[in-house]
């Protein structure tokens, strides 16, 4: 293990993450721990963005279920909303964006505590509304860092 392959930071109440690849169960018990003390220090729920990067391989079930453990336990104890941002405009991409929200809506998690959306830009609004503030300025933070693309 060489340490993480993601990169997360958290910016006022918001935890970008940004994934070049599936996660490792590492990955999501490092994030969990991180997220969760940041929850507890400030002493409020948190909202979480994961950005998936364009080239990132498809998640196979080992990593579907990692990654529904990750969301399962954060929404009982630190997050708020999450939002999945998986980049990408090709057919294959669009495909997973409308799978992905299939999944949610069969499995009866669509109550909009988990939305999937093609870009950081096209989330600004929602995720200012649920922060009760604009969330501009930290969208701008997190690209600058290379947590979101666009």
């Amino acid at each position: 293990m060489n340490g993480p392959t993601y990169k997360a930071e958290i910016f006022d109440r918001i935890v970008f993450s940004r994934w070049d690849n599936p996660p490792t169960k590492e990955d999501m018990t490092l994030l969990f721990a991180q997220v969760q003390e940041a929850s507890a220090r400030l002493n409020s729920k948190l909202i979480y963005i994961a950005s998936v990067s364009a080239k990132s391989k498809v998640p196979d079930a080992n990593d579907r279920n990692i990654l529904n453990q990750f969301l399962l336990d954060g929404r009982r104890t630190w997050m708020e909303q999450a939002w999945l941002i998986y980049e990408g405009s090709d057919l294959q991409h669009n495909l997973q964006r409308v799978i992905i929200s299939g999944v949610l809506i069969l499995t009866r998690t669509f109550d909009n505590f988990l939305s999937v959306a093609k870009s950081g830009d096209s989330i600004i609004k929602d995720v200012s509304a649920v922060l009760k503030k604009d969330a501009t300025p930290l969208f701008a933070m997190a690209k600058e860092r290379g947590l979101l693309v666009s």
